[in-house]
């Protein structure tokens, strides 16, 4: 019985692990630039790694000014 058991949460895990890959996989526009050998000048993609970069930006500093609030 515990055989069983072990084997259903073992492939459970394997199931969930390969999901988790395959949206970060999709979910990442970018994934395109990661081997690529040639320089981002006229790249269609530079403006969203810029829009993508400021998105971060002002996330961080959102996050930053709340822990500061927090701290007061």
């Amino acid at each position: 019985m515990w055989q069983m058991v072990l084997t259903g949460l073992v492939i459970a895990v394997a199931v969930i692990y390969g999901i988790v890959r395959l949206v970060r996989y999709f979910s990442d526009p970018l994934r395109k630039c990661r081997d690529c050998p040639a320089e981002c000048a006229g790249c269609p993609l530079e403006e969203l790694k810029k829009t993508k970069d400021e998105r971060r930006r002002t996330k961080d500093e959102g996050r930053k000014t709340r822990d500061e609030g927090r701290k007061k």
